[in-house]
C-alpha cells in the first residue's frame, strides 16, 4: 500500500518577504545600462561608503553572502588549522561550519539567558593558548556584550548578520567587533537577495581582507597574486539593489519594529512570552521570536500551519548539529532555548491582517490545549 503526504494548505502568511521599491529597480536598471555588473566598479564602492557610513565604520568590504563574509574574516586574522574559534552555541550553522572551513576547530560555548547571545564567562572559561578568535552573533537582532568580550584579549568577530538596526550602549550595531559582519540574504531587513559585508577600523585588517578577496592580487598589481586568494566579491547588481535598500534603512527597520510591537499587543504573553533584552541593548526585529514550553510548541506550528502560517522552530543548538558532533559540549541554556522558542512571520510592509491572522491562530492553539 502507498502512503501519501499530508498535504497542508497553501501558505497565506510567509515566514518572510523582502520589500523592494521603485527606488531599488532603478538603481538596477542604470548598472544594467551602464554594462557595468561584474563584482568591480564604482557601484560596490558607493554600496560599501554607505554602510561604514551608516554604522561608523572606516572600510567596509562588500562580499557574495554572509557566509563568506565570516570566512574572510577569519582569513584576514589568519586563523587556520590548529587553531580554536569559540562560537556560541545558538545560532545558525553559518559561524561554526565556517570555522571548520578554514581548517580550525570551532569551541562551543553557552548563552546568556537574558541575551541569548553568546555568554562572556563561557568564553573565559573556555580560552586556551590555541584560541585565535571569538564570533559573537548578535542572534535574532540583539547584540552580544562586547565590552565585557573586547575585556578577554582575543580578536572578537561580530556577526551581526541578524541585526541591522540595532543599536549597542547608545551606538550602532555593526561597530563593536574587530571584525563586524552583515548578511544580506532575501529574509533579512536589509537585503540584496544575497550578499555580505565585512567592516573594521583596521587599515591592516582591511588590506588583507581586501587582498584575500580579489584572488590575492591588488588594483596596482593586477595578475601579480600576492597571497593565496579567492573570488569573494559582490555584483554591481547586487550592490544597486543594496543602494536602494541603505536609502531606505529608516523606514525598513522601523517597519519590523512596528510588526514586533503589533504582534506584542495582540499576542497572550504569559502564552508566548517575547524573546529577553538587557537594558543596555536597542535590538532590532529580524524575526518576531516567541517562547512556549517544549511540550506545547509543536502543536501550536502544527496549528498554524493548518492554517497557512508559516511560522517555524528556531535552529537546534550546534552542539545537536550531527556535522559538530565531534565538538559538541554540554550547552542547557541554548538547548532550552532551542526547544521552546519559535519564529512568527515578519517582513516590512506586513498587514495588519496578516498578523491579525496569526495572533488569532496563537489563541486558538492555546485554547486547543
Amino acid at each position: 500500500m502507498t502512503v501519501r503526504p499530508v498535504a497542508l494548505p497553501p501558505v497565506k502568511v510567509p515566514l518572510a518577504r523582502p520589500n523592494l521599491s521603485a527606488l531599488e529597480r532603478s538603481y538596477v536598471q542604470q548598472a544594467l545600462e551602464d554594462g557595468w555588473i561584474s563584482g568591480t566598479g564604482g557601484v560596490v564602492s558607493r554600496f560599501e561608503d554607505g554602510l561604514s557610513s551608516r554604522v561608523g565604520r572606516r572600510h567596509t568590504i562588500a562580499v557574495a553572502n554572509g557566509t563568506l563574509a565570516l570566512e574572510l574574516a577569519l582569513r584576514a586574522l589568519g586563523v587556520g588549522p590548529g587553531d580554536e574559534v569559540i562560537v556560541p552555541a545558538f545560532t545558525f550553522a553559518a559561524p561554526a561550519t565556517t570555522v571548520l572551513a578554514v581548517g580550525a576547530v570551532p569551541v562551543l560555548v553557552d548563552i546568556d539567558p537574558e541575551t541569548w547571545t553568546i555568554s562572556p564567562q563561557a568564553v573565559r572559561a573556555a580560552l586556551t593558548r590555541r584560541t585565535k578568535a571569538v564570533i559573537a552573533v548578535d542572534v535574532l537582532g540583539h547584540p552580544a556584550d562586547y565590552d565585557a568580550l573586547r575585556g578577554l584579549g582575543v580578536p572578537v568577530i561580530q556577526d551581526a548578520a541578524e541585526a541591522h538596526g540595532a543599536r549597542y550602549r547608545g551606538g550602532p550595531v555593526g561597530g563593536q567587533g574587530d571584525a563586524s559582519v552583515f548578511s544580506f540574504h532575501a529574509n533579512k531587513a536589509i537585503t540584496t537577495g544575497e550578499g555580505g559585508s565585512v567592516g573594521t577600523d583596521s587599515d591592516e585588517l582591511a588590506s588583507m581582507m581586501r587582498l584575500v578577496a580579489n584572488h590575492g592580487m591588488t588594483p596596482k598589481n593586477p595578475y601579480v597574486h600576492e597571497v593565496v586568494g579567492r573570488n569573494y566579491r559582490m555584483t554591481s547588481l547586487t550592490a544597486s539593489l543594496g543602494l536602494g535598500q541603505l536609502d531606505r534603512w529608516d523606514e525598513l527597520i522601523e517597519a519590523r519594529r512596528d510588526v514586533a510591537r503589533r504582534y506584542t499587543e495582540r499576542v497572550d504573553a504569559s502564552v508566548y512570552a517575547p524573546r529577553p533584552a538587557a537594558s543596555w541593548a536597542d535590538y532590532s526585529c529580524w524575526l518576531h521570536t516567541v517562547t512556549t514550553t517544549v511540550e506545547r510548541r509543536p502543536a501550536v506550528l502544527d496549528h498554524l500551519r493548518s492554517r497557512g502560517i508559516d511560522a517555524r522552530a528556531v535552529w537546534p543548538p550546534l552542539h545537536e548539529q550531527p556535522v559538530l558532533a565531534p565538538y559538541a559540549t554540554d550547552c542547557p541554556v541554548a538547548r532550552d532555548i532551542a526547544l521552546r522558542a519559535f519564529w512568527l512571520p515578519t517582513y516590512a510592509g506586513m498587514p495588519d491582517t496578516d498578523i491579525d491572522l496569526v495572533a488569532d491562530a496563537l489563541a486558538e492553539a492555546a485554547d486547543r490545549k
